[in-house]
């Protein structure tokens, strides 16, 4: 049983984003392995506030973000 976890910034997830990124993820397996495996993959996706997020041993810098 693949698992495929999609971690994004909150902000940039919307329930159509979260559709196109599990049917994308999923077809990509099956490309990758084999079509069996469409019915068996489960793809995980996550919304995170920026503020928890941390690059190079620092907090991310949600102060310098574009929107």
């Amino acid at each position: 049983m693949p698992m495929i976890r999609v971690e994004l910034f909150d902000y940039r997830i919307d329930d159509e984003v979260s559709a196109k990124l599990i049917k994308g993820m999923t077809d990509v397996m099956c490309d990758v392995i084999h079509e069996s495996m469409r019915d068996h993959t489960f793809v995980i996706v996550e919304g995170h506030s920026p503020k928890n997020w941390g690059v190079g041993g620092r907090p991310w810098p949600v102060d310098e973000m574009e929107v």
